[in-house]
């Protein structure tokens, strides 16, 4: 019996739906899944959530953010540089959106959101952020919460610090392309004199060529890391570290990360209630697929589910037991193939 599913895309968020659509299609495909009546429905119900993307309007001009109001709409030509940029911010109110023209939209200084909720910067195909500093700089902070950066490329240029940096909650980087930092690609921290920094959203976006980590978290809670393609980075490709809980990282592609031969494809350490589910990690260097390092604390009730953890340099899954070790966790159904060092592994 043949089953059909129908989706009907509306125009407005057409460009966003099929770049959702697309990328679970390639990771389905990537992990050799038939694509069941259930799945589908899934990225059905991905595709209805990508039309609704924070602080932005329909056709009718009505908000399709519930708690942030329909704003206004400003845009930054190209070439730009750091007073023209952050002045539209400086000026923006909660619902408001920045468009990015296409080019290059140079920065010296952070591109900073302090104090600014709600905000939404979008890019148009082709504008690019470009680290402009020899000092180094982080290419945008965000400082509040509840704001969108969405469809941005951040080129980092080989330069000092992150491509983006996240000290606040309920944020979203969607859809956009962070690479050559030379620090990570995307840092999420929580600091004792910044708001809460959790139920952050990393979502199709493409995190590679960064100096250090992929995506690092360190006191980020009940955040979630999906659909990335996050490779080719300088240490791991996910860090979960230092009270960082509650956190799911879902199908992603994890790959030939950790060339300074740090923890791995992902590392954690000291965080709990993590679910790393329907990943592909595969062929990052030096170490393991995933690594529970337990350097600073043990990890509780971690879940590692229907993943496809293949062809690393260490085992698919190593569990260092060091004065700390792991309680509560659930490993099932993971396909472990061509590890050098074997498939789950505990070091004592």
């Amino acid at each position: 019996m043949i089953e059909y599913v129908f989706i009907i895309i509306p125009e407005d968020c057409l460009q966003g739906s099929l770049t959702i659509f697309l990328n679970s299609f390639q990771t389905l495909i990537m992990q050799k899944r038939i694509l069941h009546l259930s799945t589908l429905c899934l990225l059905a119900c991905l595709i209805i959530t990508a039309c609704k993307k924070p602080g932005e309007t329909t056709r009718s001009g009505k908000s399709v953010k519930s708690n942030v109001a329909a704003g206004v709409t400003y845009y930054q030509s190209a070439p730009s540089y750091n007073s023209a940029f952050q002045a539209l911010i400086d000026q923006a109110s909660p619902g408001d959106v920045i468009v990015l023209r296409s080019g290059s939209h140079y920065v010296t200084n952070p591109i900073t959101l302090r104090g600014k909720n709600g905000i939404t910067i979008r890019g148009e195909d082709g504008a690019v952020i470009r680290k402009a500093s020899s000092a180094g700089v982080v290419g945008i902070l965000i400082w509040s919460d509840y704001n969108t950066i969405h469809h941005l490329e951040i080129d980092g240029g080989e330069l000092p610090e992150s491509g983006i940096m996240i000290y606040g909650g309920h944020n979203n980087i969607t859809d956009c392309r962070i690479h050559n930092c030379g620090n990570a690609g995307i840092l999420l921290h929580m600091r004792g004199d910044g708001p809460v920094c959790s139920v952050n959203l990393i979502e199709g976006c493409q995190i590679y060529y960064n100096r250090n980590v992929g995506i690092s978290q360190a006191g980020h809670c009940d955040g979630r890391i999906a659909w990335c393609r996050i490779y080719e980075n300088g240490y791991e490709g996910i860090t979960v570290d230092r009270g960082s809980h509650n956190n799911v990282i879902a199908s992603n592609e994890i790959s030939y990360n950790n060339s300074k031969c740090a923890v791995g494809g992902i590392g954690l350490d000291n965080s709990n209630g993590t679910d790393i589910i329907g990943n592909n990690i595969h062929h990052n260097k030096c170490r393991s697929g995933i690594t529970f390092q337990n350097n600073d604390g043990g990890c509780d009730g971690t879940i590692v589910v229907d993943n496809q953890i293949n062809y690393n340099d260490g085992c698919g899954i190593l569990e260092r037991w060091t004065q700390y070790q792991n309680t509560n966790s659930l490993f099932r159904n993971n396909t472990m193939i061509g590890n050098k060092l074997g498939t789950h592994c505990i070091q004592r």
